[in-house]
């Protein structure tokens, strides 16, 4: 199947948008979030890394932060795939229309 072209999508930006205001404000907050968990997964390898060496209560810090790191970023996954839910995300055109 072929990408829309160019005039397509200018054509698609004169149209009205027919989001609500709260499907509005997901799409602004959703690529935040998803960069948050990105930068999540980054941090947690970080102070794995670099923090190796110290302990805290018998465990590594980057124990630690395999601990507290996995439990946020499913969360963090959790609450992205409610919210995209709720904001009708992930449902086909077809379900949508009448």
């Amino acid at each position: 199947m072929a990408g829309r072209s160019l005039a397509q999508r200018l054509v698609d930006l004169d149209q009205p948008d027919q989001r609500s205001e709260a499907e509005a404000i997901w799409y602004s907050i959703r690529p935040v979030m998803l960069l948050l968990r990105v930068l999540l997964v980054v941090g947690v390898i970080l102070i794995g890394e670099i923090f190796d060496d110290l302990r805290l209560q018998g465990l590594s810090i980057g124990v630690w932060a395999l601990i507290a790191g996995i439990p946020l970023f499913l969360l963090l996954s959790m609450l992205i795939v409610y919210l995209d839910q709720q904001a009708g995300v992930n449902q086909d055109k077809s379900e949508t229309s009448p």
